[in-house]
């Protein structure tokens, strides 16, 4: 028995030791262009006319199943937790929202 552990041990030691991280390139190999280095646009909360999560505040996702009309804004949730959070005080996060 003391052999199995002692074989699991000496494998899993082998395994993580194999995966040490690799060294960067030095920076005289790896040249970048300023030009290259542009930021990353910002997002906008109002994708494609559609309201962030009015609870989380996550940007609208295709994905989202969860929603509720308020004053005839349909409102869409990335979770049922967050559906059921306002539910319970919608002018809470609506007023966050400007609705």
């Amino acid at each position: 028995m003391m052999k199995i552990i002692y074989f699991c041990l000496l494998t899993g030691l082998m395994a993580a030791c194999s995966n040490a991280p690799k060294k960067a390139p030095d920076a005289e190999t790896v040249a970048v262009k300023p030009a290259e280095q542009t930021p990353a646009p910002i997002q906008d909360p109002l994708i494609a006319g559609k309201l962030p999560d009015p609870v989380c505040q996550m940007p609208y996702d295709t994905m989202y199943h969860e929603w509720s009309v308020y004053k005839k804004d349909t409102l869409h949730f990335c979770s049922p937790t967050c559906k059921r959070v306002f539910d319970k005080n919608p002018e809470k996060y609506a007023s966050k929202l400007g609705l």
